[in-house]
């Protein structure tokens, strides 16, 4: 037991969550009732910080198969997150010596946990509460996992007021156990898996073969199934040096990946958890690079890129039916299954993926920027309809073989995306339909409740058409155009990493408008780790281009025996 640990605060008696099922359970544990007037429940307490994680009834995949249509009761579930949540804090305590006492409240399945009083003041003046919470939405039931960092002192209610002592250890402490917290309500959603996550070595099962490419922390290497030979990708990413926020993000991939079932979506074959490595594997689409290869073909029309945009509109519109916003759409994720067919793409890079669980409720900066919506470069809350601004971007592209927006720095190429303004002008629009045209101009609108929808996107007149009268529209001079796109873009995005490297130095164009963070959701100061070599940050960004989540310390890169 703790030394010193003050008495908490006599609690609240909790409005819980009933149903005739949990009302016979005899151990009388009971989830608190989820406020339907906040079902994000992001409301922090004074002087302390929260985080909440959420789940539904469809998403428990391991306590209902892969069948979603199976029902098991509401107290099983509700067993099974109290069982997964109880099991994290044994493993937080036996791992950690923050952590030294924990009591739970059965009426409102509520946990307190009380620091070690090493932790400065920490033990003092704060606890970590976490809150299972429930309630039916829309015929669903969701449960809410609210973890609160909470003063067990009064704070004074000044925002300018200084934190209470203990606050810098106290906040270590308790986003580890959030994060913690996350892959366990995370894990839950996994499917039964057909040889990962089940006591068995990853190179017991797979051969790793070429490395097909290299990211910061992540290898993506052909790899063999040893027992049938079948050829697949494998995402091999390092737990070494692993930031936690990051280390959690690949079980929401990973849960996000095993819920999609669709023919132009690259699915999830297995997933290994080792100590020192995560192994997702995915099948293997060998046909290369999708804009590469309409530069090879000897003729290229609007019905080539109609058919194309009618395979990336389904897969996005069953993303989205499923409530997942992919939030990285962009030609390098639509990926070619063979070199010997020249349409069958596939939607691949779930990394940034994210469930939308009440519209406009997603924060986190991300994208590319050439595909970037306006509502996420201005920082507001956005859905998957951001998806269908990036959607616009791909098919102007397709029909033109150039960018709606384009700009020589970061500030100009962001202004122009949230000043919306493109033109379907020169030769390269004359004879491309006008239904193509308003397909483009009702996905880039600035307004994402003015865009069209991908469920409507997916019956617009234009995907409609007749295949031989879209065929008579050459689109030539756009085909060539694609086959050097990759490598215009390296270049310009070298340009954009360039200059956004300089602005770490000043206050950039949309501090300015009151976006006073930085693209990664943090302030973008200064650090010795980053360099103004050209050369060394072209040929960074010549691996890929570059994302909006760009941190401002570079990150040590690691190498995947093989």
């Amino acid at each position: 037991m703790p030394r010193n640990t003050p008495a908490p605060p006599p609690p609240e008696s909790p409005a819980v969550y009933m149903t005739p099922l949990l009302s016979k359970r005899k151990d009388g544990v009971f989830p608190s009732l989820l406020d339907l007037s906040d079902p994000s429940r992001t409301t922090k307490p004074n002087g302390g910080l929260n985080k909440a994680y959420r789940t539904n009834a469809k998403l428990l995949l391991q306590l209902r198969g892969k069948n979603n249509n199976e029902v098991n009761s509401d107290g099983e579930e509700l067993q099974a997150l109290k069982d997964a949540i109880d099991e994290t804090i044994l493993e937080i305590m036996e791992d950690s010596d923050d952590v030294v006492d924990v009591k739970f409240q059965s009426a409102g399945c509520c946990w307190t946990m009380y620091f070690n009083d090493d932790m400065n003041d920490a033990h003092e003046n704060f606890c970590v509460e976490i809150v299972l919470l429930a309630n039916e939405i829309a015929g669903t039931l969701n449960y809410v996992a609210d973890v609160m960092l909470q003063p067990l002192v009064e704070v004074d209610p000044d925002p300018l007021a200084p934190p209470l002592r203990g606050f810098r250890e106290a906040k270590g402490a308790f986003e580890s156990i959030a994060l913690a917290i996350r892959k366990c309500i995370v894990r839950l959603e996994f499917p039964e898996f057909p040889e990962g996550c089940k006591g068995r070595a990853f190179r017991e099962v797979y051969q790793l073969n070429a490395r097909l490419k290299s990211g910061s922390f992540a290898t993506v290497c052909r790899g063999t199934h040893r027992a049938t030979g079948r050829k697949v990708a494998i995402k091999c990413v390092l737990r070494k040096d692993l930031p936690p926020a990051d280390d959690a993000a690949i079980y929401d991939e990973v849960a996000i990946l095993s819920s999609l079932n669709h023919p132009h979506i690259v699915p999830l074959i297995d997933f290994f958890d080792e100590k020192d490595c995560y192994f997702i594997v995915m099948e293997l689409m060998s046909g290369g690079d999708l804009f590469d290869r309409i530069g090879k073909k000897k003729s290229y029309s609007e019905a080539d890129a109609r058919d194309l945009v009618v395979k990336m509109l389904k897969s996005v519109a069953y993303c989205h039916q499923r409530k997942i916003a992919h939030c990285d759409m962009k030609p390098k994720n639509l990926l070619l299954m063979s070199e010997e067919n020249d349409s069958f793409i596939k939607l691949a890079d779930f990394g940034f993926a994210a469930r939308v669980h009440a519209p406009k409720t997603l924060t986190k900066q991300c994208g590319t920027p050439f595909f970037v919506a306006p509502e996420i470069l201005m920082r507001k809350p956005y859905d998957h309809q951001s998806d269908m601004w990036s959607v616009g971007c791909i098919i102007f592209l397709l029909l033109s073989g150039n960018l709606p927006f384009m700009g020589r720095s970061q500030k100009e190429l962001f202004r122009k995306i949230v000043a919306g303004k493109f033109e379907f002008s020169g030769d390269d629009w004359a004879n491309v339909s006008d239904d193509a045209k308003d397909l483009v101009r009702r996905m880039l609108v600035l307004d994402p409740d003015e865009r069209i929808t991908s469920a409507e996107a997916i019956r617009h007149s234009w995907l409609k058409t007749s295949r031989d009268r879209l065929n008579l529209v050459s689109l030539e001079g756009t085909s060539q155009r694609l086959k050097t796109f990759n490598a215009r873009m390296k270049l310009r995005s070298a340009m954009i990493a360039i200059d956004w490297v300089h602005s770490i130095q000043r206050v950039s164009w949309i501090s300015k408008r009151g976006l006073n963070t930085g693209l990664n959701g943090k302030s973008p100061s200064p650090s010795p780790k980053v360099t103004n070599n050209r050369k060394s940050i072209k040929s960074d960004v010549s691996n890929d281009m570059s994302k909006l989540s760009i941190k401002t310390k570079e990150k040590k890169k690691h190498t995947l025996e093989i």
